[in-house]
């Protein structure tokens, strides 16, 4: 009865097991799934093999994962583990598996056939194994009484070994787009400057950091000449080190400059090392720091240290200028008391006109003094407690240094100062370079004829000092920034960028908090909230 039963089993002949190799093969391509090479797999199984059961497990033993299943799930027993794949000794042998896949905790050495099927009892497993890895295990299952193992698996075999072979050159293949792409990302969205060149110079690869930085899109530079984004007095300088990477001489290092599609430059410094293929050079690969920022900083830092030594100098000059200047004023008060009085005297020794000269003479020596102690004041900002001091007044007496500006540049203020604001807590001298920055700046941002508003009220509990300007506005980009240290939009020589990042420093070391409002083309406003003195000070949220 039971060679009845196996009769009624065929077997493929050598020609269509030939036919069927050849199938298979044509089913395969790097980039398919696992599932597809599966059940393409199973399908020609079950295609050749009629009437048998097939289970075809796949795993990878360098995750945690469980195997994976394809074939007859109709029959598969519900108990069955799928994180445990068994084997014979002797397979494992014949198939050269490495000791450490064979000792994985997934993997179980048994004599016995574990039929992974419900009610059938007889069959037989084949591992999928190459060059030492296991990818997986086949089992084949018969029906009661019909088992053809000893032919099937002589027959089987081959097709299992081009399975393994295909899921391996798979696995290869997905890995090396995986770290491909990994190592792409890593590339793209470094903070270095990173481009690849050929031997012809042209550009292979370049990453999101250089395109930023030159404002060029990568398909703007890939496949054109690295030389045209040089300034000619550089490119001979970096052909030297670009050749010597092409001579395999790593490490070569370089400083240039690139020229942005704006026109701007960016300054770099390039770290180069040449790419090789079978012992030869056939690209190179430059790394760059950009030195801008830092060349920036260190000319504003320059230029700083200037405006400090300035400072100084003019602390001096003030201090020389004052002993003549207080004769002048004590002398020329002097004078013009006792020219009032031989006037309203009507004693007819001076001349109306003498007596308005020495008006004159007194308020200029007035008004060069306190020019004078206004000076030294900003140039030596105070340091020290808050006290108690009134707004307008500091607002008032930083107009009067400012005043030479609005007459120079033709802008024309207006001040809407609240008389009724209370006082409030400040360090005395540091809100005067606040109020005397903010509007210096504003009447640098206005074109002759506008206007400048000065504005103080009370808000939320605080004291609001304001300055609005008809200037062009601040863009978007520009708000992001204007704080940042010597960051500035004035052009070279007006400004060090240091102006705005010292204001919001003192206003935020004084419990304030200093806001900008501007809309591009409307001119720009800044907010300075400030604490009341503390007998009339209460809680108040934000400015807005």
């Amino acid at each position: 009865m039971a060679s009845s039963n196996e009769d009624t089993l065929t077997s493929p002949s050598p020609e269509q097991m030939l036919e069927g190799v050849l199938e298979f093969g044509r089913t395969l391509f790097l980039d398919q799934t696992e599932e597809q090479t599966a059940e393409s797999f199973v399908a020609l199984l079950t295609k050749l093999f009629p009437k048998r059961y097939f289970m075809l497990r796949l795993v990878d033993l360098r995750g945690e994962e469980s195997a994976r299943g394809y074939g007859d799930q109709e029959h598969v027993r519900r108990d069955l583990n799928m994180s445990q794949l068994r084997l014979r000794q002797s397979a494992i042998e014949k198939t050269h598996i490495k000791g450490a896949v064979a000792n994985s905790a997934m993997l179980l050495v048994s004599e016995r056939w574990d039929s992974p099927f419900s009610g059938v009892a007889d069959g037989f497993a084949l591992p999928l194994a190459m060059a030492g890895e296991l990818y997986g295990v086949l089992d084949v299952g018969y029906p009661l009484g019909t088992d053809r193992s000893i032919v099937d698996e002589e027959r089987i075999l081959p097709l299992v070994n081009q399975l393994a072979s295909a899921l391996r050159n798979e696995r290869l293949y997905h890995d090396t787009k995986s770290l491909r792409d990994y190592q792409s990302r890593l590339i793209e969205h470094a903070s270095a400057l990173i481009l690849g060149i050929d031997s012809n110079w042209r550009i292979r690869v370049c990453n999101k950091a250089l395109c930023d930085r030159i404002g060029m899109s990568s398909s703007e530079l890939i496949g054109k000449d690295l030389r045209d984004h040089f300034p000619v007095t550089d490119r001979n300088q970096l052909a030297k080190v670009f050749a010597d990477g092409m001579l395999g001489n790593d490490g070569a290092n370089g400083k240039s400059q690139l020229i942005a599609k704006s026109g701007r430059t960016v300054e770099v410094v390039w770290r180069v090392a040449s790419i090789r293929s079978r012992g030869a050079v056939h690209a190179v690969v430059a790394v760059g720091q950009d030195q801008t920022v830092l060349s920036d900083l260190q000319r504003q830092l320059v230029h700083a240290e200037k405006l400090s030594t300035l400072g100084q100098i003019a602390a001096g000059v003030v201090h020389e200028l004052n002993n003549p200047l207080t004769a002048i004023g004590v002398y020329s008060d002097f004078l013009l008391r006792k020219a009032e009085k031989s006037v309203a005297a009507d004693a007819g020794s001076y001349d109306p006109d003498d007596l308005a000269k020495l008006r004159t003479i007194a308020e200029g020596a007035d008004r060069i003094k306190t020019f004078t102690r206004d000076l030294i004041q900003y140039a030596r900002p105070s340091a020290g407690e808050p006290e108690r001091l009134s707004m307008n007044q500091v607002i008032n007496q930083s107009l009067t240094f400012c005043e030479h500006l609005f007459s120079k540049s033709g802008v024309r203020l207006e001040r809407n100062l609240d008389q009724s604001i209370p006082d409030i807590e400040a360090v005395p001298g540091q809100l005067e370079q606040v109020v005397i920055n903010l509007i210096t700046n504003a009447v640098q941002a206005c074109p002759s004829g506008t206007l400048v508003q000065v504005s103080s009220y009370v808000d939320d509990s605080r004291v609001i000092f304001s300055v609005k300007d008809q200037g062009p506005g601040i863009s978007d980009e520009d708000k992001t920034r204007i704080f940042e240290p010597f960051y500035t939009t004035k052009s070279n020589g007006e400004g060090t960028g240091l102006g705005l990042c010292i204001v919001r420093n003192i206003i935020e070391d004084n419990s304030g908090e200093l806001s900008l409002h501007s809309t591009l083309g409307q001119g720009a406003e800044f907010r300075c909230a400030v604490p009341m003195f503390p007998s009339t000070r209460q809680p108040s949220p934000k400015i807005s």
